[in-house]
Parts: structure tokens; C-alpha cells; sequence
């Protein structure tokens, strides 16, 4: 058994795509980019596609090959930008392209014509993002030139909203999109799929829905807005959960300084477990001081003194019954009936949720659950 490890619930993932596609009435891509968001794409990717996602949705030509080399055939999309380099390897995974630069059309087009088949793209408008996307003024002339290249497969038509949680700035952002989507029908340029909403869009501007909605962080039940008891805002259900086993107890006596700089002193005379992981395991450092806890025997335990690379100090004095190596902690997840929610670590930390869950270490075991294929029960006994 490892010290630490995760654990993903892949019946949660199912939820949250089915969940998704009840409040979005709109066909779903799946976004797996950075391994699933530290969950693990290809797992993940499979769980939303048995829920009723149809498309994938990733940042580099190696997570398209990767989800290719698990065995994965619905459409997979780019979402970003692509390098010349990159392209014959998009197109032997059988990516689709996202078309970001009124430059790009010319480059996927002659990479379709060395694969010998055409190639589906997508064109994404920049409406204020300033990282993809070609102007809204251009986008009906690159429509017409992709629609007029037969090898081009015009796919989408898409955009990227800076600050879903702005309601009234992204409205503002949407307005030209809209507008243009109507002018694309109106030439009979407006491909079959129109797409503006990821996860937060999704479940707070029903504008931004179209035909299909981006989740990423929502697939594996991440929601910046989670209560402290762990309720969601959205519906949504946590996927991953973070363990660590006790390697030692020990006994110290008030007034003692411990670890790394003596920056926790005992008040009292106190028993502390020692946790198997640190922050090289993903463990942010920046829990340090910052007030958090951990689950131990269904019971929230204080995290003292310094994180280090390989372990935690956790004040267990107040547990009726004194923990023993060996114990599981829960540094995130559901221990019994008590909750600690990721998205309250990562708050204390300073970070976004996914960034607490994407900076997760390569050491941990890795445990799935809810597993229906071969592929993943090899991976859960790995």
C-alpha cells in the first residue's frame, strides 16, 4: 500500500454529467485537459462518455494520443493554439483543430492534405480573452474561406468568456458572439455547433449554452463556490478524494517548538500524528500557518507546524481515541459523515481548486472506483 494516494469515484463523474446535461440541455464535451485536471483523463474521459458526454476536449497533441492509445474514438478536440510541428501528430490522433489566427486556416488545411483527408475545425472568436481567437470582425471571412476548403470540415464555431462568475461583464462579452452566430446563419455559414459556456458559464448564463457546453473543473464536481459543510452550489459531487496513513505518534510536552523553523510551539501537552505525505506529493506549502485541518476517525484535526516535502503534523490530542500508524487521513473527501471539502484547501492556500488538484505528485497511488472496464480495474490494482 502507498503512504498517500487518491482515490478517484468515477460513479461521481457519471453524476456530474448527468447533472450537466440536465441543466444545459445541450450536447457536452467533455474538457480533460492536464490528465482529467490531476483526476486522470482517460478514466474521467470515459466515465463522461458513458454519462452521456459526446466529445473530448484537451490542450496538447500528447493528451490526444494518449486518450487514442486507451481506446477512446469519440471526436477530440484542441482547444487551443498549435505549432507546425504539432500538426501531423493532431491529425494521426485524429484530433480536430481549433482555428485561433486567420494564418491558421492555411496551415491545417495543408496538414489535411498530407493526412489525405479533411479535417474538422472549429473558428474561436476572441470577445475579450486576449489569448485565442481571431477578432469578431474577421470571423464571417474565415468562416467563408473554411466553408469554401475541402479539406476542411467546418465543426464549430466557439468563443472563451474570461469571467463567468462577472454575469453582467460576460453578457456584455456575449453580445457580439450572439450577434455574430445570427449573421453566420443568415450567410449559411453557422457551423452545427456553437459553444462559449465551460463549467462556470454553463450553470450561470443560460445565453451562453448554444449547442454544446465546455465543463472541465464541474466533470469531477470542483465548484469554487462550495459551502464549508461541502454542499454544492451546482449540484455537483466531489470525484477525487486525497489520503494519507499515519507513520508515528508522538508525544510532546508544552512549550515545545516543532519542525521546520519551530514555527508551532505546544500550548499544552499534545499528541501528534505524523502523515505520509508533503508537498512533494502536491500538498501545498502554503497550508503552512494557514489554519487547516485534516480528517482523522471522522473528526477535523488541526495541521501544525510546517508542511514538508514528505509529511504532515497533525494535533490529534482531542481524538477520543488515540490514532496508530497505519490510520488513514483524509487530506480532501468524505471520511463517514464528515466532510473537507478541496475547494476549502485550496481556498486556506491561496489557489484555485484546480490548481490544488492538477499540482497533485506523481508518487501517489492511484485507486479508481467505480471502475466498468478492464482498462480501469488494471489501473486500480496498479
Amino acid at each position: 500500500m502507498s503512504r498517500a494516494w487518491v482515490e478517484l469515484d468515477l460513479e461521481a463523474v457519471r453524476d456530474n454529467v448527468r447533472a450537466i446535461r440536465a441543466v444545459a440541455g445541450a450536447e457536452v464535451l467533455a474538457v480533460v485537459k492536464a490528465d482529467g485536471y490531476g483526476h486522470g483523463a482517460a478514466p474521467v474521459a470515459r466515465a463522461a462518455l458513458e454519462a452521456g458526454a459526446t466529445r473530448l476536449g484537451v490542450a496538447t497533441p500528447e493528451e490526444a494520443a494518449r486518450l487514442r492509445e486507451a481506446g477512446l474514438t469519440a471526436p477530440v478536440q484542441l482547444l487551443g493554439s498549435f505549432l507546425d510541428d504539432e500538426l501531423d501528430a493532431l491529425l494521426h490522433a485524429r484530433a480536430q483543430l481549433t482555428l485561433n489566427d486567420p494564418g491558421d486556416l492555411a496551415r491545417a488545411s495543408a496538414a489535411a492534405r498530407r493526412a489525405g483527408r479533411p479535417v474538422g475545425v472549429h473558428l474561436k472568436v476572441d470577445v475579450g480573452m486576449h489569448r485565442h481567437g481571431v477578432a469578431p470582425e474577421q470571423a464571417l471571412e474565415v468562416l467563408a474561406q473554411v466553408a469554401a476548403d475541402p479539406a476542411l470540415r467546418l465543426e464549430g464555431l466557439m468563443t472563451h468568456l474570461p469571467a463567468p462568475r462577472d454575469e453582467a461583464r460576460s453578457r456584455e462579452m456575449l453580445a457580439p458572439f450572439a450577434d455574430l452566430v445570427a449573421r453566420a446563419a443568415r450567410a449559411g455559414l453557422r457551423p452545427p455547433r456553437v459553444h462559449a459556456a465551460a463549467s462556470a458559464a454553463l450553470f450561470r448564463l443560460p445565453e451562453a449554452r448554444f449547442d454544446l457546453v465546455r465543463p472541465g473543473i464541474a466533470l469531477v464536481g470542483l465548484d469554487p463556490d462550495r459551502a464549508p459543510d461541502g454542499a454544492s452550489s451546482c449540484g455537483l459531487t466531489p470525484a477525487l478524494s486525497l489520503r494519507a496513513r499515519v507513520t508515528r505518534i508522538l508525544e510532546v510536552a508544552a512549550g515545545e517548538q516543532v519542525g521546520y523553523g519551530g514555527r508551532w510551539t505546544a500550548a499544552r501537552p499534545s499528541r501528534l500524528a505524523l502523515l505520509g505525505a508533503g508537498y512533494g506529493d502536491g500538498v501545498p506549502y502554503a497550508l503552512t500557518g494557514a489554519g487547516a485541518h485534516v480528517l482523522l476517525h471522522g473528526r477535523r484535526c488541526p495541521l501544525v507546524a510546517t508542511v514538508m516535502m514528505d509529511y504532515l503534523l497533525v494535533d490529534v490530542t482531542d481524538l477520543p481515541r488515540a490514532p496508530a500508524p497505519g490510520d488513514v487521513a483524509t487530506l480532501f473527501g468524505r471520511d463517514g459523515d464528515a466532510v473537507l471539502p478541496l475547494e476549502e484547501q485550496a481556498r486556506r492556500a491561496g489557489l484555485i481548486p484546480y490548481a490544488l488538484s492538477c499540482g497533485l505528485g506523481a508518487r501517489l497511488g492511484r485507486v479508481v472506483l467505480g471502475a466498468r472496464t478492464a482498462s480501469e480495474t488494471l489501473r486500480r490494482a496498479a
